[in-house]
């Protein structure tokens, strides 16, 4: 995966500033701004940011590394809700059991594994006549229903 520097240095300085803008919107909650608003700010049209966000990828690459890096700047608010709701001092008192498992997934304790076991076949070969009996059964099967 590319650098943040590199992605940074394939863009212009609109384009990095345009990045910025529409990252910081998208985390702004009810004070978020319109498309047309932002693209104003940054003195061109709606239809080349809607360009810049849907055709370029070394913008949207650099659009999403912003965004995971501004989403892990929350990394400790979301811890601290975890363990609120470990604790059950969130809601209603109770630990909530979905928390409870969230954690220990996070911590590595519980892994989701799926094991799958089969019975060892024997090596006998089915003939092509077995399988022929075995499909006609089978039509046969499908007919009656």
């Amino acid at each position: 995966m590319a650098k943040l520097s590199d992605l940074k240095a394939s863009l212009s300085d609109q384009q990095v500033l345009a990045a910025h803008l529409l990252t910081e919107n998208e985390f702004a909650g009810k004070e978020k701004r319109t498309q047309e608003e932002l693209a104003e700010e940054l003195g061109i049209t709606r239809m080349q940011l809607y360009k810049w966000r849907t055709e370029n990828t070394d913008f949207i690459k650099y659009q999403a590394a912003l965004s995971t890096s501004m989403l892990e700047s929350y990394r400790a608010e979301a811890d601290a809700q975890l363990l609120k709701l470990v604790r059950g001092t969130s809601n209603n008192g109770i630990p909530s059991v979905k928390g409870l498992q969230l954690y220990y997934e996070i911590m590595g304790v519980k892994q989701n594994k799926l094991t799958i076991e089969s019975e060892k076949s024997s090596s006998r070969r089915i003939s092509d006549e077995e399988v022929s009996a075995g499909l006609a059964e089978l039509n046969d099967m499908f007919k009656g229903n």
